[in-house]
């Protein structure tokens, strides 16, 4: 089975329950709702349709909502506009005409520099400002594009003074909440406190739902250790990121962070452009399967597709290849385990000789049985070459293990015996055919049943 997780970005191209299936046949683990587009209605019925197959699969679909967040875009279009080098684009923080090009960021004028870049559709259209007036940039096109609705502005080196929550944002994480999402994705983020503030609203759905920080802005960069610290995951969201900092540091960047993101056991996804090529053509190039290996190979717990399951003409065979490539290139992939570990906490150490016992053994699986999802979560850190069973009476933490590399949720009822919660989870696991006679199986638990944060207990069973 493939363990490298792969976040599927849902619009107009896979939003019918028919795509849908085939995208989680061939490999989505994760649906992405990217609220930059689209409205609740349209949002809400993805959500329902994900939620109905999830009731017919063994192991459920996450939902990821990420936010919009402070970024600053050009305005919709009624076509798309065919820009040539030389031309005079403006960009306007009025609303727009045939002439000029709406912005939601009515500082611009006042924050460009004259002579300096404007990146817009993550760089693949660069302007120079030539001049400014109290609402409008007016700019020279310096490469031939095609300009599209609701696309994103970059000012590199710019102070842009925008909040790190707009009101959208709020109104956008209580309708996630109302519709039971799984994660949300913080745009944007700059500093712990960006995270802090979220945590808080959350109140009590805090721990519930996932915070994943996504790392496109040089402020990140900068405060990344701390940023860590509080998120529960990270993604590496390179559109922005590539455009905000010189392209050539962005390789060093991401091996950096996946490396860190691993370090203290913490689910990493590495995102943007991985099969781009895909949204109008039936196959990839080398340089971004390479790319997809490589992130693999460094250590990302999952790799996201944005356009080419949103809108491109083949999403589910970008889905398929992009297995494909995971599936090779796990067959290379070694354990991470090691003599000493850093962080001599009790589930920490029965977490790294589970996995050295199952390694050892060549066991058939670790079976982890869990109310929170943090063993599961540790383990998988240590890229063992089996699967990882997680056994939860936890349905959100069911959905939300769905990111984690190398583990397969299973939901299984509350216990109150030891003993009785292992042998109904082995009998779960022979039922569906993931373990057999003679198999050995490796179990983590906590002895104090129901109570979380306790795991203690480790066992070799051989199945009979």
């Amino acid at each position: 089975m493939k363990k490298t997780k792969i976040v599927c970005t849902i619009g107009p191209a896979s939003e019918d329950e028919e795509t849908l299936n085939k995208l989680i046949s061939a490999g989505m683990n994760v649906a992405r709702l990217n609220f930059s587009h689209g409205d609740y209605e349209e949002h809400k019925a993805r959500i329902t349709k994900i939620k109905k197959i999830n009731k017919t699969i063994e192991f459920p679909v996450a939902i990821l909502l990420d936010m919009q967040g402070p970024e600053i875009r050009t305005g919709a279009l009624k076509k798309d506009i065919n820009l040539k080098t030389g031309d005079t684009l403006t960009l306007t923080t009025t609303k727009d005409n045939l002439e000029k090009i709406n912005v939601n960021y009515k500082r611009l004028p006042k924050d460009v520099i004259i002579g300096g870049e404007i990146f817009i559709d993550d760089g693949l259209i660069s302007l120079e400002v030539i001049k400014t007036t109290t609402t409008d940039v007016i700019c020279r096109v310096l490469n031939n594009a095609i300009l599209g609705s609701r696309k994103t502005v970059n000012l590199p080196g710019a102070d842009v003074k925008m909040p790190s929550f707009t009101d959208k944002d709020w109104q956008d994480i209580k309708f996630g909440l109302e519709q039971d999402i799984d994660y949300i994705a913080v745009s944007f983020v700059r500093t712990k406190k960006d995270i802090m503030d979220l945590r808080k609203f959350l109140g009590i759905k805090n721990g519930e739902v996932g915070i994943i920080a996504k790392i496109e802005h040089p402020k990140a960069i900068e405060n990344f250790d701390e940023i860590l610290e509080v998120s529960d995951g990270i993604m590496i969201a390179r559109g922005d990121l590539g455009v905000e900092i010189p392209l050539e540091k962005v390789p060093m960047y991401q091996y950096e962070i996946i490396k860190k993101c691993n370090h203290v056991k913490k689910p990493v996804i590495t995102a943007t452009h991985m099969l781009n090529s895909m949204i109008e053509n039936p196959r990839p190039t080398r340089a971004e399967v390479t790319d997809v290996a490589n992130a693999i190979i460094n250590g990302t717990d999952a790799i996201m597709l944005s356009g080419e399951t949103a809108k491109g003409k083949y999403p589910v065979k970008s889905v398929k290849i992009m297995s494909k490539i995971a599936l090779e290139i796990e067959k290379t992939i070694k354990p991470h385990i090691k003599d000493k570990i850093d962080n001599k906490n009790i589930p920490n150490i029965v977490s790294n000789s589970v996995a050295l016992a199952a390694i050892n053994l060549n066991a058939r699986a670790i079976a982890t049985f869990t109310k929170t999802g943090i063993t599961a979560s540790m383990l998988s850190k240590y890229r063992p070459q089996m699967p990882i069973y997680a056994l939860t009476p936890k349905k959100e933490v069911l959905r939300k293990l769905a990111l984690m590399w190398g583990v397969f949720p299973i939901y299984l009822k509350e216990h109150t015996d030891l003993k009785k919660m292992v042998e109904t989870g082995l009998n779960l696991l022979k039922t569906k055919n993931h373990i057999t006679k003679n198999d050995y199986v490796v179990l983590t638990a906590g002895t104090k049943v129901g109570k979380t944060g306790t795991t203690n207990f480790a066992e070799i069973v051989k199945i009979d």
